[in-house]
Parts: C-alpha cells; sequence; structure tokens
C-alpha cells in the first residue's frame, strides 16, 4: 500500500464517519454535496483530517474540493508537503 492509499484510506474513513455513509457510496457518487455535506459536516471533517493526518489544510482550498477525490488530492498534497518539510529539518 502505497503513501496515497494511506491518506485516501484516512480521508474516506473519516467521510464516512461524518457523513454516515458507506465508503462504496462516497466513492460511487463524487459530489460530496449529494451526500449531505454542510458546513458543521464540512468543519468536523477538517478537525478530523488535520488530527489524524498531523496536516493544516488551506481553508480556500478545502472549500473547493467539491468531490471525494478533489479532498483525497488536497488532503495527500498536504500530507506530502508536511512529510517534505519535516525531513529538510
Amino acid at each position: 500500500m502505497t503513501e496515497l492509499d494511506d491518506t485516501a484510506s484516512v480521508v474516506l474513513n473519516t467521510l464516512s464517519e461524518v457523513l454516515g455513509k458507506p465508503i462504496g457510496e462516497l466513492r460511487a457518487r463524487e459530489a460530496l454535496a449529494t451526500h449531505g455535506w454542510d458546513s458543521l459536516s464540512s468543519l468536523e471533517a477538517l478537525s478530523r483530517l488535520e488530527s489524524r493526518l498531523a496536516v493544516t489544510l488551506d481553508l480556500r482550498a478545502y472549500h473547493a474540493a467539491h468531490t471525494v477525490t478533489a479532498l483525497i488530492d488536497l488532503v495527500a498534497a498536504a500530507a506530502t508537503s508536511n512529510a517534505g518539510a519535516g525531513r529538510r529539518g
């Protein structure tokens, strides 16, 4: 399993918990709005993702991620950036 797979798994599990939807349903219907994504679920997912993955997500980019894949890509990029910064220190 790759680092991207690990990150995708964390994102999918977090979305599943927050939205109360099975992962298969999240993958089948990519648009977060179709799963009841609102301001409260968005903030809950943000808090959990940042905590679980030790990342800080750009809020504008986070709110612009309207699909499951876009959110996975955003979180993966932040995780990679944080890992790279940690290696340089």
